[in-house]
């Protein structure tokens, strides 16, 4: 996963020297307009397999520097449409959270309206991460992972119960949607809906959830960056789907 300033800025560099490429004409010099109709082909190559509208053909983009008049015109115009829709579906995913994560949110929580509020706070997770907002994403996704944990604890009634009196016999009882997240971690992982490991991505992203606090960020000297909070949203998809996956199985 990549912020959308860093995916799209190839794109819109090529966006910028496409608007001002000039248009052949009789007795000019073509070695430069060829030499910038080559480097645009390379920004654009540089997002050809990610995800996205179809963008302009190696070949349609050389074809620049042959046409002249409106078939120049007419060719731009198109480059250009392609690779301003690449840009603009890239900003609209980037403010809402997978569809993926959404579906499994849908399968985990027991009303539509849970669904909802976790939906509603993943899409907030992603978007503070494509806003460089790194701290957010993680108490966000912390949030999530805390919500969905509960929800599942809840669909399992009884059972999560009794796990519950099994791994904590100390404590009092509690319903489920009070669980706190390594509460409903351990749970899941006795009812059999986690794996040891994914358990363990869970308790992670709960610890980089807590890494937003000053005291432990002086400890250790460093801040919270992208690349925690990239894992944190990470971990989130995929206890969401180890999870949607076991209640979808029962």
């Amino acid at each position: 996963m990549t912020d959308t300033g860093t995916l799209t800025e190839p794109l819109k560099r090529a966006l910028d020297m496409t608007l001002s490429l000039p248009a052949p004409h009789y007795g000019m010099d073509r070695s430069a307009v060829k030499g910038r109709i080559q480097e645009i082909a390379a920004l654009v190559e540089s997002r050809r397999r990610r995800k996205g509208p179809p963008l302009p053909r190696k070949t349609d983009i050389a074809q620049l520097a042959e046409l002249t008049g409106r078939d120049f015109s007419r060719q731009r115009e198109a480059i250009l449409s392609q690779i301003q829709a690449w840009c603009e579906l890239a900003e609209q995913r980037a403010r809402s959270a997978p569809p993926e994560l959404c579906a499994a949110l849908e399968v985990i929580a027991e009303t539509p309206a849970d669904a909802k509020a976790l939906q509603t706070d993943a899409h907030e997770a992603w978007r503070s991460f494509h806003c460089g907002a790194c701290k957010a994403a993680a108490v966000m996704a912390g949030a999530v992972l805390e919500g969905l944990g509960q929800q599942a604890c809840a669909r399992l009634g009884q059972s999560a119960s009794a796990a519950y009196a099994r791994l904590f016999p100390q404590r009092a009882a509690k319903p489920p949607l009070r669980y706190g997240v390594d509460e409903a971690l351990a749970v899941l992982r006795e009812c059999g809906l986690l794996s040891s490991a994914l358990t363990h991505a869970g308790r992670g992203l709960k610890e980089l959830r807590n890494f937003v606090h000053p005291d432990l960020a002086r400890t250790h000297r460093r801040g919270l960056s992208s690349t925690h909070a990239l894992l944190a949203l990470q971990a989130l998809c995929a206890v969401a789907d180890e999870l949607a996956f076991g209640l979808q199985s029962r």
